[in-house]
């Protein structure tokens, strides 16, 4: 299920009406902090930064059917929720004046402006860069209520109130059949002499009893960030918890790093003959295709470690055993499959099992990449014993039903691969696949 805020079209031209008297301090704060985020987001570069999610689901201690009784539960018996899957990706997402687009870290072009349609399952979210600070600054907001100041691990902040009222709200979230519109309340942490806003609190509650949602929280930090010449407030970290009627639970923690703009850049280039055409670029043309139904057996190398990889990250095949065609030896011993890891994920419980889902896209031969399509010929249950003993294949649960068997797809062109672990999983030497061209 995907919950996101879509930017505001305008910002609203006059003061917003607040609670308070026009000249006390904690007005003179408010219109400081509102004008310094305002300008923030209107002054916002092309810029990208790589966005690590670690995605947790629970089982809550059941009470009852109402949302009230769901969430009430859950605040009483946080430490007694169970957790039953988790799993972690590594994306990059592109912030430009009026969207964010997403596409797996490294990536050659940006994919898609909905995350959810990157991930299989589990929860998803977006808008932490511009567009919840549009909606709430910029217009939607109302109501707002300062509540003094208050010590806190970011340092003594002021402490604001809001609301966004359903017709005002930009807040959307994911049905199954499209998208709704959602209201929301929250609050925002300032700092008092500088101004700078350092965290934003929003929570959603009211939601059809149709849905199976019962209330979103999202929670962003925001911290000064040099990108180019300036300096630009922007999200360090953030969470979504999404409670369900069903007595589940979703967590979504995020951090941001390496930020940068995002430009087009031109190259010199010197290496080229007097035909203009470049060295390399002849090497590679006499790479032949890889002959159709080629098989490579490969390991990887570098080792995947569950404790830090993620889904988005790179991965090498090495090949360890040379291909012939008519005698000709085609591929050798140490040429290298490129591609990245697609989903990685555990699902917890008597028997625990990790997911594993790999793409390779290119092959390393001769020095030069060259793009491949492959097929795997060994992929699934990859546990030490058989089904009897716990090895049959089973992954996560979606955002809205419990714990399930169910039957994995391979993504395209990759294969999915299934281990019997109740802790890390390590994808190292001893972990060989087959692929065949197609």
């Amino acid at each position: 299920m995907a919950f996101r805020a879509m930017t505001c079209c305008a910002y609203a031209a006059a003061g917003v009406a607040a609670l308070w008297a026009a000249e006390s301090t904690a007005q003179l704060l408010f219109n400081k902090v509102r004008t310094g985020v305002i300008d923030n987001v209107r002054r916002f570069p092309r810029y990208t930064c790589v966005q690590t999610v670690t995605r947790s689901q629970f089982e809550l201690p059941q009470a009852g059917a109402s949302c009230a009784t769901v969430i009430a539960a859950n605040e009483r018996n946080a430490s007694s929720r169970i957790l039953r899957w988790h799993d972690r990706l590594r994306l990059d997402v592109a912030v430009g004046e009026k969207s964010e687009m997403f596409s797996w870290a490294g990536a050659s072009q940006f994919e898609t402006g909905d995350i959810s349609s990157m991930v299989a399952r589990g929860a998803s979210g977006s808008g932490e860069f511009g567009s919840f600070l549009a909606s709430v600054f910029g217009g939607d907001g109302e109501g707002f209520l300062y509540r003094g100041l208050k010590d806190t691990p970011l340092g003594r902040v002021g402490v604001f109130d809001f609301n966004v009222p359903f017709e005002k709200s930009h807040y959307k979230y994911s049905t199954g059949k499209g998208y709704a519109v959602a209201a929301y309340h929250g609050s925002f942490y300032a700092d008092p002499d500088s101004a700078d806003l350092k965290q934003l609190n929003l929570e959603a509650t009211e939601f059809p009893p149709s849905d199976q949602v019962c209330r979103v929280a999202d929670t962003i930090q925001y911290t000064r960030t040099t990108i180019g010449q300036n300096n630009f407030m922007l999200p360090g970290t953030s969470s979504m918890d999404v409670i369900y009627r069903n007595s589940t639970e979703s967590l979504n923690e995020t951090s941001f790093a390496n930020c940068r703009e995002y430009v087009g850049e031109s190259t010199i280039r010197f290496d080229v003959d007097e035909n203009g055409n470049v060295p390399e670029a002849e090497k590679r043309a006499e790479l032949r295709p890889l002959p159709p139904k080629t098989r490579l057996r490969v390991r990887i190398s570098p080792p995947v470690n569950s404790a830090t990889a993620a889904a988005g990250d790179p991965i090498v095949g090495v090949v360890d055993t040379a291909v012939k065609v008519k005698g000709e030896v085609v591929v050798r011993v140490g040429d290298k499959l490129h591609g990245r890891i697609v989903r990685l994920e555990q699902t917890l419980g008597p028997a625990p099992r990790w997911t594993v889902a790999i793409l390779f896209e290119a092959l390393e031969r001769n020095g030069f990449e060259q793009k491949v399509t492959l097929k795997p010929m060994d992929d699934g249950d990859r546990s030490p014993v058989g089904p009897a003993g716990g090895g049959g294949r089973r992954g996560g649960f979606t955002a809205a039903t419990p714990p399930s068997t169910i039957t994995d797809e391979r993504p395209v062109g990759g294969g999915i691969f299934s281990f019997a672990e109740s802790g890390n999983l390590v994808l190292g030497q001893k972990f060989e696949s087959e692929w065949e061209s197609r």
